[in-house]
Formats: C-alpha cells, sequence, structure tokens
C-alpha cells in the first residue's frame, strides 16, 4: 500500500527551497513576539467574528519551512494512503513519484507561505496553527516599519481560520467530506500517474505562456475533480474572505496601518508562480476568488450584519453557492428561511 516516503519528499522539499538561512536573533525574536501577542488577537478575533464561544485560548506555533512542510506532509499522508488501499498493483513507484511531487510543491509553497491553521483533515480538533517565520522575518525586511502590522495581521488571519473549523461542530466533516469525493475520483493507475509526472513540466510552462492556471488543472486532476473544484469555490471563497476582512474590519484595535498591510500582501499574492501553485495544490485560489470571497463578506456584513454572515457557519446548506458571491442580498434572501 503507497503512502508518502518521508524521506524522498523532504529530499526533493530540500532540493527547492532557497539555502538562505535565517538569523537565529531574529528568528528568536519574532517568537517571543507573537508568543506575546496570541491573547490580544484572539480576542479581536472573537469580538469581530463572534465565533469561538467556549473554545480554550488559540495558541500556535512559529515554525521554519522545513516544520512547515514535515506538518503537511502528516496531514496529507492519510489521505495518500486511502488511495493506495484502492490500487491492486505494484505501488512502490508510484510512492517515489507522489512522494517527490509533493515534498517539491510544499518545498515551493513553504518560501510563500506566511501561516497557516493546517486544516483539521484527521478528525474534529486536529488542526494546527503555524506561523512560518523565515518568510514573515523576509517579508518585515522588505517592508521595514510594517514589521509589527504584517505579523499581528497574518496572526489574526489564521486565528480566524482556527475558530472557522474549531467553532463550527459541521465545518470540519463537511470539508473531510469533500475531499474523500474529490479522493474517490482520483485516476489511480500508476501508469497515469507517472503519465502525470511526465505531462506537468510542459503544462506549468503553458501556464506560465498564457497567464492561465488551466493547463495545470487540466493535467493533474480529472473532469469530476475540476468539477468539484468548481463546487467547493464557494467554500473556499468564504474561508479566505472572511479572513481577509478581519484583517482589516478585526484589526483597528490592534494595527496601525492595516490599509498598508493590504497593500504589502497583494504585492505579493497575485502572482502567476503563486496561482500555479496553489491549483497543483488542489486550490485554485487565483486572486480574483481572494477578492470576490472578501467583497461577499463585506457585502453580507453591509447588508445584515455579522450575525447575517455567521448564517454561512450555521449548517452546510447555508453555504454561498457560486452564483451567490456576486449577489449577497441572494444569498441572505435564500438563508434567511
Amino acid at each position: 500500500m503507497p503512502t508518502i516516503d518521508l524521506s524522498t519528499a523532504m529530499s526533493a522539499a530540500r532540493f527547492v527551497m532557497p539555502g538562505k538561512v535565517s538569523d537565529p536573533v531574529a528568528a528568536a525574536d519574532l517568537r517571543v513576539r507573537v508568543d506575546a501577542e496570541w491573547d490580544e488577537l484572539d480576542r479581536a478575533a472573537r469580538e469581530w467574528s463572534r465565533l469561538g464561544e467556549g473554545l480554550p485560548p488559540t495558541r500556535g506555533r512559529v515554525v521554519g519551512r522545513l516544520g512547515w512542510i514535515r506538518a503537511n506532509l502528516q496531514t496529507v499522508t492519510p489521505v495518500v494512503a486511502s488511495l493506495g488501499a484502492r490500487m491492486s498493483r505494484d505501488t512502490t513507484a508510484a510512492t517515489k513519484v507522489v512522494s517527490t511531487q509533493l515534498g517539491t510543491l510544499f518545498g515551493l509553497l513553504s518560501t510563500k507561505v506566511l501561516g497557516q491553521f493546517v486544516l483539521p483533515l484527521a478528525g474534529e480538533g486536529s488542526g494546527q496553527l503555524l506561523i512560518v517565520g523565515p518568510n514573515l522575518l523576509d517579508l518585515a525586511t522588505e517592508f521595514g516599519d510594517q514589521a509589527d502590522d504584517l505579523r499581528r495581521s497574518v496572526v489574526l488571519h489564521e486565528i480566524v481560520h482556527r475558530l472557522q473549523f474549531d467553532g463550527t461542530d459541521w465545518l470540519g466533516g463537511h470539508l473531510r467530506g469533500l475531499l474523500d469525493e474529490y479522493v474517490a475520483e482520483a485516476e489511480l493507475d500508476p501508469d497515469r500517474i507517472l503519465s502525470v509526472a511526465a505531462e506537468l513540466p510542459e503544462a506549468v510552462r503553458e501556464a506560465r505562456r498564457t497567464g492561465s492556471v488551466q493547463p495545470v488543472l487540466t493535467a493533474v486532476m480529472t473532469p469530476p475533480q475540476q468539477e468539484l473544484l468548481d463546487r467547493a469555490q464557494g467554500l473556499m471563497s468564504l474561508l479566505e474572505g472572511h479572513g481577509n476582512a478581519a484583517m482589516s474590519l478585526a484589526a483597528e484595535s490592534v494595527v496601525a496601518d492595516p490599509d498598508g498591510v493590504r497593500e504589502a500582501l497583494e504585492s505579493r499574492r497575485g502572482d502567476l508562480t503563486s496561482k500555479i501553485l496553489t491549483a497543483v495544490a488542489g486550490m485554485d485560489m487565483k486572486r480574483r476568488q481572494y477578492a470576490q470571497g472578501e467583497e461577499f463578506v463585506r457585502g453580507v456584513i453591509d447588508l445584515a450584519g455579522i450575525d447575517g454572515l455567521n448564517r454561512a457557519f450555521a449548517d452546510a446548506e447555508h453555504l454561498p453557492r457560486t452564483d451567490e458571491l456576486d449577489t449577497p442580498d441572494a444569498w441572505l434572501a435564500r438563508t434567511a428561511a
């Protein structure tokens, strides 16, 4: 039964990661600052979102890039194992290929991710909040005086994700159900896996040439998987739009210049490399979808306040549909009943 060969995956990740080492003094200082701010930022996120009543205080970890990669590999290992249970042929080659692909993907992503609430795919309460220290330090070096605001905004964003999942008893199970359906549609023939590995470089080149992520999606996903991804966009846009809105609307008491933070983060979010990476990861969260999700959240808040928005976290049937993301009034009308 194939699973992830952690050694192979980590070797692939190290190969594509930059060799730069962060200043240990700066890294230690970052940990101290983050640890000192959990309570304040957790309180701001709860007061704004009105989620998380009764939950214990939010805590997370500042990790290096390798720590972030390892946490994500451990999270997806059971998913890969469930794929392997459906394969009858020898899977040694497929295991090596999948491990190399995932290691390479996470290695590249590890240079961009600032923070992450690692989703609770192993069951309720299994999510973990990680701040990727080297990337936050690089961003602080680039933007200087905004370092404190950037740090606080990133942590606030991820705390909101923690409240979304740990404060809603059905959301994690719903996401795991979508993932199970996605996995069930996978093509498991080892020859097909090897074929994807061969096709992917050309798909990436075509995506860079055209500016579209569709060639990558076509290479790595079956048509039913692409349809499922489209169905999941309402959920993904809601979650990210909610987190993005919090970085402005919930940050007023803890961030000096939310608009400056937005400009700094937008400057690095919409590049094509990021689009390709997120497409390969199975979550094509293009810039427009981040923006669309936030516009939806803000539109609902303008019309019905936070309580109106929180209908979305009451039941899976209340999640916005793709065609409702541009019409928050239509979503409110549907969920009012």
